[in-house]
Parts: C-alpha cells; sequence; structure tokens
C-alpha cells in the first residue's frame, strides 16, 4: 500500500483519538470472537473500497488493517516523528 495523499485539512484531535478508541473498541471484539460477522466483513468492505485491505479478508487481515489505520491516526496526532509502515497483507494470514 501506497502512502495516501494528506487531507487537505487536519482531523482534530480529539476527533482522532475518538476515532481511536472506537477503532480499538472494534479491533478487542474481533480479536476475542465477539466481532459480529456480518458488522466485521461490512468494515473489511469498507476498507476494501479504500484499497486499506485486500478481500476476502480474515479476521486477523481485519484486525491488522484496523491497527494500521490506528498508527495512522497516532501519527497525525503527532505521536510519531514518520509516517508508520503499512502491514503487507500478505503478511495477515
Amino acid at each position: 500500500m501506497e502512502l495516501a495523499e494528506p487531507s487537505p485539512r487536519p482531523l482534530a484531535k480529539r476527533d482522532a483519538a475518538a476515532l481511536i478508541g472506537v477503532i480499538a473498541i472494534l479491533t478487542g471484539e474481533s480479536m476475542l470472537g465477539r466481532l459480529d460477522p456480518e458488522l466485521a466483513a461490512r468494515v473489511a468492505a469498507r476498507l476494501a473500497r479504500e484499497g486499506l485491505i485486500a478481500e476476502p479478508a480474515t479476521d486477523r487481515a481485519l484486525q491488522l488493517a484496523l491497527s494500521d489505520l490506528v498508527e495512522r491516526l497516532r501519527y497525525s496526532l503527532g505521536e510519531y516523528a514518520t509516517p508508520p509502515l503499512p502491514v503487507r497483507f500478505d503478511d495477515a494470514d
């Protein structure tokens, strides 16, 4: 996956923090096997439309894609000096 072009407008810190929390909940529920399969498929399909995950997605691939998304949000908050490298799709299997 290529590094995406930055957004023309910054995301508010509290919005990024809230999104990190929501994604962490989704990831945790998936890791515990408690994420509804239909919801997981919808989330994976949405990430696939943005090129963030390959379809069909395994549970592990979804978890890694969500984790990558959190890392990019953390970068946008200034927690990292350089953009994080994504996990390759084939690493997720």
